[in-house]
């Protein structure tokens, strides 16, 4: 019996099939926004959890509650003090005090402008850096003191015409220095077109005596989240000010994973206002139906045909509807997310992997038929309700 039903269901919406497509339209765009967002958003943080890995677990990293990252133009607040004051916690392995700021790189008479980054260059910080991902894939690091710069991997492809080797000579901000080392790949665009040099040495070149941000390594055997909490207070009875942050990876990743998953129910709640226009062109399209076979819901049920039968008729028509539009939907969504993929890998992004997995698949095209059915609800009641004698009298 529910074979016949969606037999006849099937024979009404190809009998009308441009009408179907426009109705299915609003649900294909609803759900592949949803889908293209969702599995976007999921493959971003995926991509961003990677990266908090490879700094393992037993980090810290201190920066000003202004601090927007290189580049920032917010004054830099820590001094040789502060890391002073860190270095005498003995829970804490390393202190790296760090500075950005963008300066001009000059190359074969060509100007180009970039992130430079003055970091702790000894042997055991370049220990803490290999440790933490950041390493060299040709070259050397470069030594304290001397005037010698790393380039990330993509400015070294990118930032110029001609392609920055070891052994070049680079300008910054017209001061000259040797190329020793480029630097492997981050996955950041920010990390991978940064120019890299000794912290003193950009002391002079940026002209700034203070630094942006201090990483710290925890000495093993110690909770890092404990050892965070101990640099807060230290610094903060220090600076008599509460104007920092000391987080761990972990607590880090969990403020930016707050962060996507309000910014991901914002574009979801925004891409649902298409899937609820598709629901009223729906329940639009079923009523239309519902008029033009009146005289046909007659016969049927002069022949015998139940109120229950007329009714998921009806249902099952709005059912297919929402379904075809979820299956289309789906697909379009999964091929939007392959295109930000490529674009974001393209533009230097992060490497970014959409997350497409069945129960995302599987839960569109449900929640897209389960909107069709209740789209067509009320339509098919209507339906249901209509008396024989009344209905084959309609013209």
């Amino acid at each position: 019996m529910l074979q016949d039903y969606l037999r006849i269901a099937l024979r009404n919406i190809t009998h009308r099939k441009l009408r179907s497509w426009l109705t299915a339209i609003g649900i294909i765009i609803g759900v592949a926004s949803v889908v293209a967002l969702i599995s976007v958003s999921m493959g971003m943080q995926d991509a961003i959890e990677e990266q908090f890995e490879q700094m393992g677990t037993d980090t810290i990293t201190i920066t000003p509650t202004s601090f927007t990252g290189p580049g920032s133009t917010a004054e830099a607040p820590f001094d040789d003090g502060d890391v002073r004051v860190i270095e005498r916690i003995p829970e804490i392995s390393h202190v790296l005090p760090m500075m950005y700021g963008t300066a001009k790189f000059t190359f074969h008479n060509e100007d180009s402008y970039s992130y430079l980054m003055g970091v702790p260059l000894d042997k055991e910080s370049n220990q803490v850096w290999d440790d933490i991902g950041w390493d060299i894939l040709e070259g050397r690091f470069p030594e304290e003191g001397k005037k010698e710069v790393g380039i990330g991997y993509l400015a070294a492809k990118d930032m110029f015409d001609d392609e920055l080797r070891v052994k070049n000579t680079l300008y910054v901000n017209d001061v000259k220095f040797k190329v020793v080392g480029i630097a492997r790949e981050v996955g950041n665009s920010q990390d991978d077109t940064a120019i890299y040099m000794g912290v003193d040495v950009a002391k002079d070149i940026l002209e700034q005596e203070d630094y942006n941000m201090i990483m710290v390594k925890v000495k093993p055997g110690n909770d890092p989240e404990l050892v965070a909490d101990k640099v807060q207070r230290k610094l903060e009875k220090y600076r008599n000010a509460e104007d920092f942050n000391a987080l761990t990876p972990a607590e880090i990743l969990e403020q930016v994973n707050d962060i996507l998953g309000i910014i991901q129910l914002v574009l979801v709640g925004i891409a649902a206002i298409s899937l609820l226009v598709g629901a009223i062109g729906i329940m639009n399209t079923m009523y239309t139906s519902v008029l033009e076979r009146t005289k046909e819901i007659g016969i049927m049920k002069a022949i015998g045909a139940s109120n229950h039968a007329v009714m998921l008729i009806f249902l099952a028509e709005a059912g297919i509807l929402g379904l075809v539009g979820g299956a289309v939907g789906t697909l379009l969504g999964m091929i939007m997310g392959k295109g930000v993929e490529l674009a974001a890998g393209s533009s230097g992004f992060i490497p970014l992997k959409v997350a497409i997995s069945w129960p995302l698949i599987c839960g569109a095209i449900s929640f897209a038929f389960l909107i069709g059915a209740l789209s067509g609800t009320l339509p098919a009641l209507g339906a249901a309700k209509l008396k024989p004698v009344d209905a084959l009298r309609h013209e």
